[in-house]
């Protein structure tokens, strides 16, 4: 992963060449689904405890995705080293669906969305990240704070190394997090499995889902898909199973990392999607 600060220059250093490719690894935030009171760092406007998890109400979930500007945090903060999107694999894999596209900008609606559901005024959260895990991830954590706040939702960043965040986050000790999940396998299942897949200790469903969502139908879809033999019949129910996952807002995909690599001139890498750098990946000219 080539900073995203030193490419532009590199592009343009007659010693260098770079290899580029549309990655697997998805940036995304999820809320704690835990607890039925409020979560961690979440108050109203006077610094009190809420009473209910906000976050369990779906109105207050699509709220805080519809108030995030994508393309800015695409463009501006990862310097275009990443493509803005509402799932968690990039167009042409297995199991993409063509007709889940970005949320779109609605500070607007999302304000009367966060009025419907009975905060009208806001309240405040604490939104975590590591600091030394993605590529700008402290620096995407404090643009979503400020178009969370242009809405009425207060939100403060705590940003940590990545060896505090990894524990607590296994501890459901934040409110909101900041987090990224590499679909290797490319395709749906994997993302399904981890981190959205209802939390089981005994059949291991659920293994990287920090925030405890969990969603029935969800998972009776991504159990049918991996009964299924035939490749276009399980890709239909695997991109059954991203609509339903967005539309519930499970977690809150905000982009899809670009992967660069760095060569002296006359070396070409072969970029992968994956982001594994492998020697035989790489020939002379």
């Amino acid at each position: 992963q080539v900073p995203s600060s030193d490419l532009v220059r590199l592009r343009r250093d007659a010693r260098v060449a770079v290899s580029e490719i549309q990655g697997l690894r998805l940036i995304f935030l999820q809320a704690d689904f835990s607890r039925e009171n409020a979560p961690p760092g979440v108050t109203d406007n006077a610094g009190r405890p809420l009473e209910r998890n906000p976050f369990r109400d779906v109105r207050i979930r699509r709220a805080l995705s519809m108030a995030i500007q994508r393309d800015a945090l695409a463009e501006r903060v990862m310097e275009g080293t990443a493509q803005p999107t509402g799932q968690w694999l990039p167009p042409g894999t297995y199991s993409y669906n063509p007709d889940v596209p970005p949320p779109a900008h609605q500070p607007d609606a999302a304000r009367r969305l966060l009025a419907e559901a009975g905060f009208p005024e806001g309240f405040r959260l604490t939104l975590t990240s590591p600091s030394d895990r993605y590529p700008n991830d402290a620096r995407v954590a404090q643009a979503i704070a400020q178009m969370w706040t242009r809405i009425g939702v207060r939100t403060e960043v705590q940003a940590l190394p990545w060896s505090a965040f990894s524990t607590r986050a296994a501890r459901q000790e934040f409110g909101m997090r900041l987090a990224g999940w590499g679909s290797n396998t490319g395709e749906a299942s994997y993302l399904l499995a981890n981190i959205l897949g209802t939390w089981d200790a005994a059949t291991r469903r659920g293994a990287s889902n920090a925030g405890r969502y969990s969603n029935p139908a969800l998972d009776a879809l991504s159990d049918r898909a991996t009964a299924i033999l035939d490749d276009t019949q399980r890709e239909a129910v695997l991109r059954e199973a991203v609509r339903v996952a967005t539309d519930d807002v499970g977690l809150i995909p905000l982009f899809l990392l670009t992967n660069s690599w760095a060569t002296r001139r006359g070396l070409r890498y072969e970029a992968r999607m994956d982001e594994r750098t492998l020697a035989m990946s790489l020939r002379a000219e």
